[in-house]
């Protein structure tokens, strides 16, 4: 185990240290996410955030396969996550800065998935409960995988709206899929999950209520696409798993329902899909609760009563298990959306206003 707490706490440490000076280096160039009427900020807020993850997460990985033995710790599937890692930063940085069109933004995506697919990240089969093993040909388990890793790197984008809740949801996601890589010895993903946590933490520093910086779309879609590529190995492929394809969908349970609930109240609006609103989970629970750092610890914990669900399903095996904690974990969904779809979106709305105005967090 030693190794793992030594790539944590450098990665935890590099992020902690460099973030400042990112910080700074946003300020003097510009690079600002600037307030409006859907935002908690009164001033413009440093967007670099997620520059300072990469940097932590690639330094700490190179780190690891200098100290330790690289037959054991380091693979392929590491080399190909890198690859793809580096052109999803590079894809969500450009954006930062320069700004880029919703196509090119999802073809940089693409490029980044099929960087990956070379290196063994294809899903072939898919386990459904009461019918067992499905096989899948190729074709169709790249067009899996793609509508997999875009989907979470675009609901983890979406949840990115009020202090520390996309961090602290993708550190228990990837906190959850270390544990299942431990217990499976899938110990190349569990390498990756640790440094991905450092990383991480040391980012929600200075990202929790109220943030001084924020991690912009490269650190969104950055955490998005590792641990949707991380979840296809230890999730979908793992040898040692014979686990429902469900379980996924429970561990990234939050972001997958908030997007869910986003698309369903865009088409009732007539909306398009990509026109941002104030009807997001973490918008309405703000509006309740009058501070985001409330806000965020009750999505903390909804999000780790969907991942439990999701662990148990893993280790159960059991396909009346899994459609029990699935019918259950669909009855919350559904009721924390009915319950939060009775606030007023002005109310939402004078909520900021009223937050902006005593700068409360």
């Amino acid at each position: 185990m030693f190794h793992y707490l030594f790539l944590f706490v450098i990665s935890f440490l590099i992020s902690l240290i460099i973030i400042p000076l990112l910080r700074q280096t946003a300020i003097e160039g510009n690079v600002l996410d600037q307030p409006d009427e859907r935002k908690i900020h009164r001033m413009p807020l440093p967007r670099l955030g997620g520059i300072a993850i990469a940097i932590a997460f690639f330094f700490s990985i190179g780190t690891g396969y200098t100290f330790f033995a690289k037959e054991q710790y380091y693979s392929e599937s590491i080399i190909g996550i890198c690859i793809g890692a580096s052109i999803i930063a590079l894809v969500g940085l450009w954006d930062d800065i320069r700004g880029l069109t919703a196509l090119k933004k999802f073809l940089g995506q693409i490029a980044a998935i099929l960087a990956t697919i070379p290196f063994g990240f294809i899903i072939k089969e898919l386990n459904v409960p009461f019918v067992g093993i499905i096989e899948v040909n190729s074709i169709v388990g790249l067009l899996l995988v793609i509508f997999w890793i875009v989907g979470i790197m675009n609901t983890i984008n979406l949840i990115d709206g009020i202090d520390g809740l996309a961090a602290g949801v993708i550190i228990k996601i990837a906190g959850a899929l270390f544990i299942i890589s431990l217990l499976t010895n899938q110990i190349q993903m569990a390498v990756i999950c640790v440094v991905l946590i450092g990383a991480v933490a040391g980012f929600l520093r200075y990202n929790f209520p109220p943030a001084t910086i924020f991690m912009g779309d490269c650190g969104a879609l950055l955490l998005g696409f590792i641990t949707s590529v991380v979840a296809i190995k230890v999730l979908f492929q793992n040898p040692n798993l014979n686990s429902s394809s469900v379980a996924p969908v429970l561990i990234f349970g939050l972001p997958i329902l908030d997007t869910t609930w986003a698309i369903i109240r865009r088409l009732l609006n007539r909306q398009a899909f990509f026109n941002a609103d104030l009807g997001h989970l973490h918008h309405r629970l703000l509006a309740i609760s009058k501070k985001q750092t409330k806000a965020t610890l009750m999505l903390y914990l909804l999000n780790l009563i969907s991942i439990s669900s999701g662990i148990v399903v893993i280790f159960s095996n059991n396909s009346f298990v899994t459609l029990f904690i699935c019918v259950f974990m669909l009855i919350i969904g559904i009721l924390v959306i009915l319950a939060l779809r009775q606030i007023p979106t002005q109310n939402e709305a004078i909520c900021i206003k009223n937050l902006k105005e005593k700068n409360i967090a």
